[in-house]
């Protein structure tokens, strides 16, 4: 029988779940369900939520639950379960609270069933396994998403670099480096207010260059906080992940701005999308 775990990911625009086989890393075919969720409802709303939806995937099993693997934000205690995030615009009503716990009563589990991590690090697991990171020793991995995630991979551990509220420039790394410094700068530039980054990609391919402007200097952000773990960590690759369409636009101005210091560290971008993640969660039963 094969190695099959109930693998999830929480994040700001709802819950993905699947059935991952961990004995090939991979998704099985017809087992995702997506399902939106306000990241500002009531605790007893998210968890109703997420329970409905991990249910609707694990009847496709026919047989009891038995582990679940769960990729979500912090701050966070992940071994016992307890959010710590508050002041972050998403999962308030969870501050302090015992996640794992409220899960698994509301699944009818023990909560030993349930293994959590953060989502960066279990991104880079499923990107390692079967995408853009297979053949590397020395991984610095980010997804640029509402914030910013990082995570190292070093001769085959995974771990959170916890980068996210790191000194720089006139606050922390996210204030600069996630889509809402996007949007905010594009709307200084334009009196637009663009809240997806895939509407603002699509835009700044048509708006006589104002939006790649915004997209350069995003690049330049980037360089500049590269530039300053490069050395730390000494990475034979970086790979970026959660970008979605915005890729091509500020990747070039990275580059070339590596290249003019000498730093030829391949960079690329991940190949598996929201599979990574479930594969990554699903690997904290491996």
């Amino acid at each position: 029988m094969s190695n099959q775990v109930l693998a999830v990911e929480i994040n700001v625009p709802g819950i993905d779940v699947a059935i991952v086989d961990n004995d090939v890393n991979d998704v099985l075919p017809g087992t995702t369900q997506f399902e939106s969720v306000d990241t500002n409802e009531s605790a007893e709303n998210l968890i109703n939520s997420w329970a409905d939806a991990i249910t609707k995937v694990h009847a496709l099993r026919q047989r009891p639950i038995s582990n679940i693997g769960i990729a979500i934000p912090g701050p966070f205690d992940y071994e016992n379960g307890v959010s710590l995030m508050r002041n972050q615009k998403k999962f308030d009503s969870l501050y302090e609270l015992n996640v794992k716990k409220m899960l698994a009563d509301k699944l009818g589990i023990d909560s030993e069933n349930i293994r959590m991590n953060n989502n960066t690090p279990c991104f880079l697991i499923g990107e390692v396994k079967k995408g853009a990171g297979r053949g590397y020793n020395r991984i610095l991995a980010f997804t640029l998403n509402q914030g910013l995630g990082s995570a190292t991979y070093v001769d085959g551990k995974f771990e959170d670099a916890n980068l996210w509220n790191k000194p720089f420039k006139d606050g922390i790394a996210e204030d600069y480096l996630g889509i809402t410094w996007l949007t905010k700068r594009y709307k200084e530039f334009t009196g637009t207010h663009v809240p997806d980054i895939k509407e603002l990609a699509n835009l700044a391919q048509s708006d006589d260059g104002l939006g790649q402007l915004v997209f350069n200097e995003y690049g330049e952000n980037f360089v500049k906080f590269l530039l300053q773990y490069i050395g730390t960590f000494n990475p034979e690759l970086i790979l970026i992940g959660g970008h979605n369409d915005a890729w091509e636009l500020f990747i070039g101005h990275v580059r070339d701005r590596l290249g003019d210091k000498d730093i030829k560290i391949p960079i690329r971008s991940a190949e598996l999308g929201p599979q990574a993640t479930l594969i990554g969660a699903a690997y904290l039963w491996s």
